[in-house]
């Protein structure tokens, strides 16, 4: 949906999202370290409802938090 501005699961283009709007509450970040995190942009669908969250760019240029995560999470 980030890339596309079209619901992967419904084709839809009723695509909303909060993208540079101020982070508050748990559903907004990833906690990657003790004092750690990454912020999310959540896209929603309003047609069907379907929802995705993708790390900020900022953040996926940051490399202490990528090492953080590396350090942190587990590959799958």
């Amino acid at each position: 949906m980030k890339m596309t501005n079209t619901c992967s699961k419904c084709k839809s283009n009723e695509i909303y999202t909060d993208q540079g709007k101020v982070k508050r509450g748990d559903r907004t970040a990833l906690q990657i370290g003790n004092f750690s995190w990454l912020f999310l942009d959540v896209y929603v669908c309003l047609n069907c409802g379907y929802v995705e969250e993708y790390v900020q760019d900022k953040d996926l240029k940051d490399a202490k938090n990528m090492a953080a995560l590396k350090k942190n999470w587990k590959k799958k």
